[in-house]
């Protein structure tokens, strides 16, 4: 027997349910507005290749805003950029842990004008494809070597250009409650640049698009989407060797356990800041990475 309250409920959720595909509807319609209509007359502007892609980017961050704002005021994903504080010195190599689909807008919202990592299909596709290619993103590779060192090399000169670099180490989205292993390459990067390396936690609780999850299998509530610093790490000269970086590596995987999933896995109510990463600052993190290294 349905009762009236089920029957709300099941109705209120199919609503949510239709409001995100509406989300995702509209973020593809605007990706093609901006791939095929905007962002080419954008890429004639005067100045530049770096100018262009900074203002390409800046015009696509403003586009993932209004996604994001959408998915707030709809009771979606709880995230707002403006009550965020990343303050990245740019250029920077950036690295986070990877829990929702919706990670790399959250931190195009919250950063500003940034290059970032794709896999090689997004650059195929018809949609994302030119949008990508005009804001100065890059294509990840998949197996191949060859295209691994591609990859390598033009990541290292959009930070010789002055761009930040955004990468996320595990490859692909997080496992629900853990993580993958993290490949070395954004730790290389950023060793062979001889720029900072920024770790970034994100938290997202009720978990919801991850890697797996049909998009349409949201949770009743609003999903809590939380982004924070947790480390910024340039003395290059404590990591001389590989067996050094891969040390730095297991250092920040830890680290990205510890404030990320281990809250979350304990039922901790603030998965993120509430676990105290807020007040993990630079200095004492550096500081412990640097005695793991020998």
């Amino acid at each position: 027997m349905v009762t009236l309250r089920g029957w709300f409920g099941r109705t209120l959720q199919l609503l949510r349910i239709l409001l995100c595909g509406l989300a995702f509807v509209g973020f593809g319609v605007g990706g093609v507005l901006l791939a095929w209509c905007v962002l080419p007359l954008v890429a004639l502007w005067p100045g530049g290749a770096f100018e262009r892609r900074q203002l390409c980017q800046r015009l696509v961050r403003g586009a993932w805003i209004v996604f994001h704002d959408y998915m707030r005021l709809t009771g979606l994903v709880a995230f707002n950029h403006r009550q965020v504080e990343l303050h990245v010195e740019h250029p920077s190599v950036i690295i986070a842990n990877h829990p929702t689909l919706v990670d790399i807008t959250a931190l195009g919202s919250a950063l500003g004008a940034v290059c970032f990592v794709a896999k090689r299909p997004l650059f195929k596709n018809p949609v994302f494809g030119p949008l990508l290619r005009v804001c100065g993103h890059i294509c990840g590779a998949e197996r191949d070597v060859a295209e691994a060192d591609g990859a390598f090399a033009q990541a290292l000169l959009r930070l010789s250009e002055g761009h930040s670099v955004l990468l996320f180490p595990e490859g692909t989205r997080s496992p629900v409650h853990g993580l993958r292993r993290f490949r070395i390459g954004a730790f290389e990067l950023a060793r062979r640049a001889r720029v900072p390396l920024v770790v970034i936690g994100i938290s997202a609780e009720p978990r919801a698009l991850s890697k797996g999850t049909p998009w349409y299998r949201i949770p009743k509530v609003a999903m809590r989407l939380q982004l924070w610093p947790l480390l910024t790490f340039d003395n290059w000269d404590a990591v001389p060797g590989l067996e050094s970086l891969s040390e730095l590596r297991t250092r920040v995987r830890e680290l990205l356990w510890e404030r990320t999933v281990m809250p979350v896995k304990a039922g901790s109510n603030e998965p993120g800041p509430g676990s105290g990463a807020a007040n993990f600052q630079h200095t004492e993190a550096i500081l412990d990475i640097e005695k793991a290294i020998p």
